[in-house]
């Protein structure tokens, strides 16, 4: 199975959140609320710096050519894990299918850990990057709802998602400390933003403060009952059409739970109308 290189890059400028191809390129829409999430170490700067829309950064030759190989270290090393695994996966032969010494690889990466945890983060902020985050006045409240749900359900059924759950999963006991930077970089840091969504998107109609938690209740309520049977291989994949239904089933049920004035949002029959 071939995925697509994530981190693409520029001799000329770098574009936080998307990679610039061409000088004149700009990102239309990154993430959400006009802030992306820097997922990677640039000159410095955490995985948790929040940096505004579109900012453009100029770096040097040298500097774009090490991010560069570092991309095409990210990709190689993704497909290798994929399709043999983790534990049979070695840096030697992420080396020769790269065409490089094993010792450049070691000077990007220390260890196998530490690009796997690489490949982690990297292939978690591109999938998040790709979620639907209506701002306010883009459709009603619970429009922009069931445009999340049906990304998250979308993001929670792509076969990389599939394939990266996977592999993590024989890893589990074995290597908790993987699984803990799974966590941490993919589900965790998703159910997160989403939380962040709410807090920006919906404070004035939901009655908890509790972001992180209402996060989670949807991020489970859109994709947990499909993403599991695709795991598994359970029954035949969503179609559009059911996949639009639960979207808006898991909504309508998440502003019943969490919504000041349910009945105004979402009328009890609606749900009845859903079975």
């Amino acid at each position: 199975m071939r995925f697509p290189v994530f981190t693409a890059y520029s001799d000329v400028t770098l574009c936080i959140g998307k990679f610039c191809l061409e000088e004149d390129y700009r990102p239309t829409r990154i993430a959400y609320d006009q802030v992306c999430y820097l997922d990677w170490l640039v000159w410095g700067l955490s995985c948790q710096d929040i940096v505004p829309y579109g900012l453009v950064m100029t770096i040097g030759k040298r500097e774009s050519q090490r991010l560069a190989r570092r991309a095409q270290i990210i990709s190689a090393a993704r497909e290798h894990f994929f399709e043999h695994g983790y534990a049979d996966t070695g840096m030697s032969a992420i080396a020769a299918k790269l065409g490089g010494s094993k010792g450049t690889l070691w000077s990007y990466f220390p260890s196998k850990e530490a690009l796997f945890a690489a490949v982690v983060e990297d292939t978690a902020a591109a999938i998040r990057s790709q979620m639907d985050m209506p701002p306010p006045g883009d459709g009603g409240p619970v429009e922009r709802l069931t445009r999340l749900c049906r990304s998250i359900i979308e993001r929670a059924l792509s076969p990389i998602v599939i394939a990266m759950f996977r592999l993590i999963g024989p890893l589990a006991d074995r290597q908790p400390e993987l699984s803990k930077i799974f966590f941490e970089q993919g589900p965790g840091k998703t159910q997160h933003v989403i939380g962040e969504y709410l807090r920006a998107n919906f404070a004035d109609l939901l009655w908890t403060d509790d972001y992180e938690t209402a996060g989670k209740d949807l991020f489970a309520l859109s994709g947990a009952e499909a993403h599991f049977q695709r795991m598994w291989g359970v029954g035949d994949p969503p179609t559009a059409r059911q996949k639009d239904a639960q979207a808006r089933h898991a909504a309508h049920l998440f502003l019943r739970a969490y919504a000041h004035d349910p009945d105004k949002l979402v009328p009890r029959d609606a749900l009845d109308m859903e079975k």
